[in-house]
């Protein structure tokens, strides 16, 4: 054999041994997410999977799996460290590709992962159908902060109109499970927002303008149903089934628009119900906050989902000038039923 001949095999055969040895290393790595039972191991191969592509020059392999596919894939294995079973994964049968179903869900919606593009990274959580992203995750720093808005025009403005509480729980229950999981396991940053539960949560809004007239309209509306707006400092309540609160109110602060800066609170003295579940449960509150919300929303992360940019500088100016006004928190009452008065 001559020596470029030589050189040639030589070369040709390291190239497809470079190529064997990456899919090789992907594949045994693809296994073990699949397989392992430590969720810290999923954890960190959901990592390297979700931001590495197979380079190989010579040897093509045809059907993969995305960069999106990994992140789905590492939802599903750590769903099931935390028990959370109510959904299907569907995988067509002439590609490689994962999409999220609820069997129980009778209204068309399918879930997959969109990367982010931007240097940040991480990937959305989206509903296909209508591209509403309801959380963003981010494996390498370990954050997920969930999109009020987007749940709120899914859920509450799409699904409720169209089916039962029941058969849209699941998903709520996949979302606060998820979060709390990865939260508990793994230290993760989350933002629940509108999925909050904890009594003493007071759900930051984002205010556009001055809401007048807000507990007018909420009045009217409860006229209709068996629940009675009662008055608290600075705002309203109702008390609804199994003695679950939930308030209206502002508490007086320099930097907000007139000087009041508005919040919901819901207390159940359980830590188990949260905005999202009034507005499912019931329909004049879900009818009311959907209307109201052109003035006041609950507050997503905004520089994730792409909100008003002018939101976060005032909240950043506001934080600047904490030293010099303090705003003044005032606690409403306790509410008490027509029983207890």
């Amino acid at each position: 054999m001559t020596e470029h001949l030589q050189k040639r095999v030589d070369s040709y055969v390291n190239i497809l041994a470079d190529d064997i040895g990456r899919i090789q290393q992907l594949l045994a790595q693809v296994n073990e997410l699949a397989n392992a039972d430590d969720p810290k191991k999923v954890h960190l191969l959901a990592q390297q999977l979700t931001t590495a592509t197979l380079d190989t020059e010579w040897v093509v392999v045809p059907r993969q799996y995305s960069q999106a596919d990994w992140y789905m894939l590492a939802l599903d294995r750590l769903l099931s460290f935390a028990k959370v079973s109510a959904y299907d994964i569907l995988t067509p049968a002439d590609r490689e590709e994962l999409t999220l179903v609820f069997p129980e869900l009778d209204v068309p919606a399918t879930f997959q992962f969109e990367v982010n593009q931007d240097q940040n990274g991480g990937a959305y959580f989206k509903e296909l159908g209508t591209d509403k992203r309801l959380f963003y995750w981010s494996l390498t720093r370990k954050q997920i902060f969930f999109n009020a808005e987007a749940i709120t025009d899914l859920l509450v403005e799409n699904f409720r109109k169209k089916t039962t509480v029941a058969r849209i729980r699941p998903l709520v229950t996949l979302l606060t499970d998820f979060g709390r999981y990865m939260a508990a396991t793994f230290g993760y940053q989350v933002d629940y927002n509108i999925l909050e539960t904890t009594d003493d949560f007071l759900y930051p809004l984002r205010q556009k303008e001055m809401p007048a007239g807000i507990l007018d309209r909420l009045f009217v509306l409860s006229a209709d149903s068996d629940y009675f707006l009662q008055a608290i400092p600075n705002g309203a309540g109702l008390v609804l089934e199994n003695n679950v609160e939930v308030r209206v109110f502002y508490v007086n602060d320099a930097t907000a628009t007139d000087a009041q800066r508005w919040h919901f609170q819901v207390i159940d003295g359980k830590d188990s119900v949260s905005w999202l579940d009034v507005l499912l449960d019931y329909d004049f509150i879900g009818a009311w906050y959907l209307v109201e919300r052109q003035y006041i929303e609950v507050e997503s992360a905004p520089l994730v989902f792409d909100q008003d940019l002018q939101e976060a500088t005032a909240h950043e100016e506001a934080a600047a000038k904490k030293d010099t006004v303090q705003p003044e928190v005032l606690s409403p009452q306790p509410l008490t039923t027509s029983e207890e008065s």
